[in-house]
């Protein structure tokens, strides 16, 4: 009986990992965010484009971690809501650095290869995510903005 439960634990951690991925879609909320692209190429992993985002840039933080939410402008793009140096519950955890905000999972978007350069060339984008309500950030789409 002892062979079986290791794999079966194994298995479960593998299931869990993998639908917490897809639970920021099924319980979360949905916002669009206005991107820049630069460095479309990595010779290792493809074509991606990094992103930084005008819309978050708060004011009177310390450089360091952040947690921040997002809410609806009206516009409809994703503004800050709440920014603090300290976390709290359904904060999305980032870096404070120089005026920028950033955060892990919004930082890289891998596109299908050959679509990299369009992107660079568009230079407004806007990326849709989902953003779970304990933080965690699925981007869903990639597209070049009307001007």
């Amino acid at each position: 009986m002892k062979n079986f439960l290791f794999p079966f634990v194994q298995t479960l951690v593998v299931l869990a990992i993998a639908l917490s991925f897809y639970a920021a879609s099924w319980f979360g909320d949905q916002f669009m965010l206005r991107a820049e692209p630069y460095d479309p190429f990595d010779p290792f992993y493809g074509e991606y484009v990094l992103l930084q985002y005008p819309d978050l840039r708060p004011e009177g933080l310390k450089n360091g971690e952040v947690y921040f939410t997002l809410k609806e402008g009206p516009d409809g793009y994703a503004v800050l809501d709440r920014v603090s140096n300290e976390p709290f519950w359904g904060a999305i955890h980032g870096t404070y650095y120089s005026d920028t905000l950033t955060a892990p999972q919004l930082e890289q978007y891998y596109v299908e290869q050959g679509t990299g350069p369009g992107l660079e060339q568009a230079e407004e984008l806007a990326v849709t995510i989902d953003v779970a309500p304990w933080g965690a950030i699925r981007p869903v789409f990639l597209e070049a903005r009307p001007h």
